[in-house]
């Protein structure tokens, strides 16, 4: 019993010399060991369900998971879903047979689908729209190398009394490496072409995130060309106005600027060019054609009439039978009277009609020729010079002259030179940028020298002479022997030889020796 006592108080006497932080530790780590045991026995482990989900779909997902009586977690401000992993299968299979959460591409063809009749032309379109371009999203995601993707689909509206009518465009944002942008760009404009009625491949536009247009690959110059571009024009008209007012006024008595005014658009010109003459053979020909009618079909018509119907046939009376007994009445009436006939009451029918009709066909035979003309990548539209003289070194030389000559130097189709006398001032000889910085550290720079070659004097010459100066004794005569001292005894020469072989054969140790000796002459 003496034992366990006298064990416990050792032990706290020990507990009694840990920190109290030491024991607050302790205690803050056995808790969450403790709650972590006890949650991790009180049920099993959560897995991931879904990862990413939009707000509204991640809803639809809870809502399902409450009705089918699973439990959740949620995790990451609600954008990851958590299941127990017992029910992470079922989980999976109720959802799908819900539907649960929905597809873009899904979503977009059901909400088309499912339009009210009231929805107007425009609003199924726009919905056709976006459903057809998330469709093309989910098959340009598939594509080796391209993580993500936008397609915007412009579809004009079909004008029946437009003789030109739009034709649709589209443009589509990747996110790909940009060796892989490239190989994809062709294909995937392609696909967009081949989805869109009317839609030509030339008329989509493929860029990446960053901003390069990978289809169609444009093959003008770019910015940094078009400068560099500018510039070599530049450098070059300033080499030639150099190089022409050198011999007049001398290389130091002018200054140019050369500003150049460059036109980098790509035309093709479809050129139809004729024969010298224009006009190479006349052929001509004549037809004439003639045709009539009968006289019972022909028109026939009074100007001014109610009616151009021709008039009906006119027909006479026969005059009354004679009396029986009445023979002259009789004979006048058997036989006919000499001469001309009488006339009756019928008119003479007109002339029948007669259409005439004249063509006459000219023929030209022309010498035509047919080209395109591509126009250079650029061309320069003007240029501008200014440029300042030395009055003193004009001499005979007038400013008239001097611009003359230098217009006359460009066969561009615009120049513009602008000339200008000035005095020179000659410009004194500029002092270096770091003079004033050498004259102000001189005398530091002096005096920090001057205290390196003290130091080096004290440490490098003073000291050591002084060491060695204290260990050598100078005899400058031999003092006479002392009354009652015996005289010293001179040794005989020593042959030192020996002791040189073992000082060679044990530097380290000589060198040992040496440096006690200093030290103890210190």
């Amino acid at each position: 019993m003496a034992d366990w006592q006298a064990q416990l108080r050792g032990i706290q006497a020990r507990a009694m010399r840990i920190p109290p932080l030491a024991w607050a530790v302790g205690g803050v780590i056995a808790v969450s060991l403790a709650v972590v045991f006890a949650l991790e026995m009180n049920g099993p482990p959560y897995v991931a369900l879904f990862e990413g989900l939009p707000p509204e779909q991640g809803g639809k997902v809870i809502a399902e998971l409450q009705k089918l009586a699973i439990p959740y977690q949620l995790q990451g401000a609600g954008s990851i879903i958590l299941v127990p992993a017992p029910d992470l299968a079922e989980a999976r299979l109720q959802l799908g047979a819900q539907q649960v959460p929905e597809d873009d591409v899904s979503s977009a063809w059901d909400k088309l689908e499912n339009a009210p009749m009231t929805a107007s032309d425009l609003a199924q379109n726009t919905m056709a729209a976006q459903a057809l371009e998330s469709t093309l999203e989910q098959s340009i995601e598939t594509m080796n190398g391209i993580r993500a993707a936008q397609v915007y689909i412009a579809m004009p509206p079909d004008t029946p009394f437009l003789a030109d009518q739009p034709k649709p465009t589209a443009s589509v944002v990747i996110t790909a490496d940009p060796e892989d942008a490239e190989a994809q760009g062709a294909a995937i404009a392609n696909l967009v072409a081949g989805a869109v009625p009317g839609l030509a491949a030339a008329q989509v536009s493929v860029a990446t995130t960053s901003g390069v247009t990978v289809y169609p690959l444009d093959h003008s110059a770019s910015i940094s060309s078009q400068f560099a571009t500018v510039s070599a024009v530049e450098t070059s008209a300033a080499a030639r106005v150099a190089a022409l007012l050198s011999p007049l006024v001398g290389p130091a008595n002018f200054r140019t600027d050369v500003s150049a005014n460059l036109d980098f658009t790509q035309e093709q010109i479809h050129q139809i060019s004729y024969g010298p003459t224009q006009l190479i053979s006349h052929q001509t020909s004549t037809q004439s054609s003639q045709t009539g009618g009968a006289a019972g079909s022909a028109g026939f018509g009074i100007p001014g009439a109610l009616s151009n119907e021709p008039p009906a046939a006119t027909t006479a009376t026969a005059p009354p039978a004679p009396a029986p007994g009445d023979a002259s009445t009789a004979t006048a009436a058997s036989t006919p009277a000499a001469g001309p006939p009488a006339a009756s009451g019928a008119p003479a029918p007109p002339p029948a009609p007669v259409n005439t009709s004249k063509s006459t066909d000219q023929t030209y035979v022309t010498d035509q020729a047919e080209s395109d003309i591509t126009k250079p990548d650029w061309t320069v539209d003007s240029i501008a010079v200014s440029v300042v003289l030395n009055k003193a070194a004009l001499g005979a030389v007038t400013i008239d002259q001097v611009k003359t000559a230098v217009a006359a130097a460009f066969a561009y189709p615009k120049v513009t030179v602008n000339v200008l006398a000035a005095p020179f001032q000659t410009a004194a000889v500029a002092a270096p940028a770091n003079a004033n910085l050498l004259a102000s550290a001189a005398p530091l720079t002096r005096a920090l020298l001057e205290v390196m070659a003290a130091a080096a004097l004290l440490f490098g010459v003073a000291l050591p002479v002084g060491r060695r100066l204290a260990d050598v004794s100078l005899n400058l005569a031999t003092p006479a022997p002392l009354p009652g001292r015996a005289k010293p005894v001179i040794l005989p020469p020593t042959d030192f030889s020996s002791v040189r072989e073992q000082a060679s054969e044990n530097v380290a140790s000589v060198a040992r020796l040496l440096q006690s000796w200093a030290e103890d002459g210190e």
